[in-house]
């Protein structure tokens, strides 16, 4: 569980879904005033998600399963990392997921954005990132505080954006 007041990010349940990798999960979730199908336009605009993400500043790529998306991920104190993941789940209004290896295959992440609607003009939205593999551990120890305040950044500027955007209000990317 989330839990603000220590700032730390566990979301252990976030590795119970079918195909999701064993691991240490962090992640943030957040409730947004404005319909799953609009939430659900930013989370598959993944070329549009450096607009207005602060943790993913560099996208392109296409959310489709098996396909390849490229990204630069920016964590607070570090220079931005590039990545690249393949597309598992893409699930219209519920669920997008991706994975990415490195090292051989010794540091596995598995991310993913979840909605759940609370009714027809609200949701719920989880994003979290498993880290697994023989060195997944060892990661989640030393970054996973970093990532699951990125995971923050990226759901509170996603319920920024898709709330204008329900208000009738203009979208202007990162602006507060």
């Amino acid at each position: 569980m989330i839990a603000e007041g220590d700032l730390t990010y566990d979301l252990p349940e976030g590795t119970e879904a079918p195909g999701r990798i064993a691991g240490r999960c962090v992640g943030h979730r957040i409730e947004i005033d404005a319909p799953p199908e609009l939430v659900w336009d930013f989370v598959a605009d993944f070329e549009g998600w450096s607009g207005w993400n602060p943790l993913y500043v560099e996208t392109a790529g296409r959310a489709e399963v098996d396909g390849q998306i490229r990204f630069a991920v920016l964590l607070e104190g570090l220079k931005p990392q590039k990545g690249s993941a393949r597309v598992v789940t893409v699930r219209p209004t519920e669920c997008l997921e991706y994975m990415m290896s490195s090292i051989g295959g010794l540091v596995k992440a598995f991310r993913f954005v979840e909605i759940e609607e609370i009714s027809p003009t609200r949701c719920i939205v989880t994003n979290g990132e498993i880290m697994g593999g023989a060195m997944g551990g060892v990661i989640a120890k030393v970054m996973g505080r970093k990532i699951g305040k990125g995971l923050a950044g990226m759901n509170d500027a996603l319920k920024r954006m898709a709330e204008l955007k329900w208000s009738g209000r203009p979208v202007d990317g990162r602006t507060s």
